[in-house]
């Protein structure tokens, strides 16, 4: 692209793979090297045929930090030593995407069930609060699939590194045991107490007035209302500006609803949704390029790091850039900024299925 762009566009330099994500926390990076998707095969004295037992959601609850509705997750089993598997939902439209699934949601439920994974193996009792910094995302499928009609299955097995440090090397496969998605998260994690003490500037009272005294209960359309979930469709971007090969678009000002699930009292949004804004601008801009606005594609990779959080009240840049074109795959440098701030970057590769 050269450099053409106005200001207001201009791309922020690539950073170095050495930087550490959620940089604020001054954890250190994790040193091994991403790998090929492991097999998740444990021993088991069950008998053939016989499911784990599932675990208690409660029980979970009190070790990770997000809540429903960000978390979806559903027949969560553990089958061996820091590997679980689970039920894996599939809540929005997959947009441009040939898949059964898109790839940000996929990052979504798997990066949670990691975090489950990695409580389970946790030296230390109590919650934690597992920050995801770090990501590589693989397609597994080789051709465009319809969109899935039925549950998925995920699979985790997680370790620590360090007592501040884990990863999380996770798959998506569908009903019939077809491969999907890989994805490796590593995380930043920290004690109920400590995340307090790191964000208690994004602290915010939920209730805009004090809980009322109890009156009647609620009926079915009003819990429904109360239980209204964001996370069911992509972040509402808004603003877009193309410049050459650039693309542009803000989100926000951040409600708190936007956030729900993650954190309770404290709600920042999700690395997930910036991930899902930012694909979903690399796919516009993938359909301006080829003059297509109906052009399908395949996520084929992402690798993502995640900065610093973006809090509720705040309003969010983000950007997408061609950064190279070989064949049918396109490569895009996204990211996310709140003023001078670096939220968090990925690098994409979209397969165009024209």
């Amino acid at each position: 692209m050269g450099n053409a762009l106005h200001s207001s566009l201009a791309v922020p330099p690539r950073p170095s793979r050495s930087s550490p994500a959620v940089a604020a926390l001054a954890t250190p990076a994790l040193a091994s090297p991403w790998g090929e998707p492991m097999h998740f095969m444990p021993e088991t004295s069950r008998l053939p045929g016989e499911l784990p037992e599932e675990l208690n959601r409660q029980e979970l609850f009190s070790r990770i930090c997000v809540r429903d509705p960000y978390y979806a997750l559903s027949e969560v089993r553990a089958v061996g030593e820091g590997e679980l598997t689970a039920r894996v939902p599939v809540e929005q439209e997959t947009g441009g995407e040939a898949s059964p699934i898109n790839a940000a949601e996929v990052g979504r439920h798997l990066a949670i069930l990691g975090s489950c994974a990695s409580a389970l193996v946790n030296p230390k009792e109590g919650q934690h609060y597992y920050l995801a910094r770090r990501a590589r995302l693989e397609r597994l499928h080789a051709s465009p699939l319809p969109r899935a009609t039925e549950l998925l299955v995920g699979t985790a097995k997680a370790e620590f590194r360090d007592k501040r440090t884990a990863t999380a090397q996770t798959r998506l496969l569908d009903a019939r045991g077809q491969a999907l998605f890989s994805l490796e998260v590593d995380y930043n994690v920290l004690s109920a107490a400590a995340f307090l003490r790191l964000f208690q500037g994004a602290r915010q009272e939920m209730r805009r007035e004090p809980r009322a005294e109890r009156g009647p209960r609620c009926t079915s359309g009003d819990f429904a209302a109360m239980r209204t979930n964001p996370h069911r469709q992509p972040p509402p971007l808004h603003g877009y500006v193309r410049d050459g090969e650039c693309l542009k678009a803000t989100l926000g000002p951040v409600s708190a609803e936007l956030c729900k699930g993650h954190f309770a009292l404290h709600p920042v949004l999700p690395v997930a949704v910036v991930m899902s804004g930012l694909s979903g601008l690399a796919g516009s801009l993938l359909r301006e390029l080829v003059g297509n606005p109906a052009v399908r594609y395949l996520v084929k990779q992402g690798e993502v790091r995640a900065d610093s959080l973006a809090y509720a009240g705040e309003s969010v840049t983000f950007g997408s850039h061609l950064h190279g074109v070989e064949g049918r795959d396109y490569r895009f440098y996204c990211w996310a900024s709140v003023g001078e701030r670096l939220v968090g970057v990925m690098e994409l590769t979209l397969t165009c299925l024209e």
